[in-house]
């Protein structure tokens, strides 16, 4: 059970209504994990779905991005959206074993300079909240001023989706493809 409860559309008003009927239509992405917490403000709902768009369309490659995704919520302690990205990550071409090694905090065997580059940059990014001079250099001259924007950008997407489904309190099903691993050290 969650935390907070899920808001059937006819409880929504114009504005939550008009968000759903489109997330209905688009990816069936409603009343279940971080959708919860976004049913209750239709704009940051849209905000959140457009940013998601985005994300299918950007400089990163959708294992990239799911590389991100996965650090991200790795860092936010977010067992829902790990479940949910690991299966993602799969689809998008990474393999288990990568999946994994993120999960445990390692650094995963990426076969390419460019997927390295990401999740260098991220891991980064998250632990210290920038780049250091040789972190930034590494990025841009690897992926390029856009792709080190956008793996920022990628990284605040995921920090909502993480928070959010912290919040609602939402867990992951049991036959999940991956778990979170408690790693030492961390409380939460």
């Amino acid at each position: 059970m969650t935390r907070i409860p899920v808001l059937d559309r006819d409880d929504m008003d114009a504005n939550q209504q008009a968000v759903f009927d489109k997330v209905a239509k688009n990816n069936a992405r409603t009343g279940f994990g971080p959708a919860i917490g976004y049913a209750y403000s239709a704009e940051v709902w849209r905000l959140h779905n457009e940013s998601s768009a985005h994300l299918l369309d950007c400089s990163l490659t959708n294992a990239q991005v799911r590389i991100i995704s996965l650090l991200t919520v790795r860092h936010w302690n977010a067992p829902y959206p790990w479940s949910a990205q690991a299966k993602t990550a799969i689809k998008a071409g990474l393999e288990s074993h990568i999946v994994e090694a993120i999960n445990a905090g390692e650094d995963p065997p990426f076969k390419n300079s460019k997927d390295t580059a990401v999740h260098a940059a991220a891991r980064e990014l998250l632990a210290t909240g920038s780049l250091s001079p040789e972190g930034f250099d590494a990025a841009a001259e690897t992926l390029g001023y856009k792709t080190v924007v956008e793996i920022v950008a990628t990284i605040g997407h995921f920090c909502t989706t993480a928070m959010m489904a912290n919040v609602v309190g939402v867990e992951p099903p049991a036959d999940a493809i991956s778990h979170l691993k408690r790693l030492a050290g961390n409380n939460s």
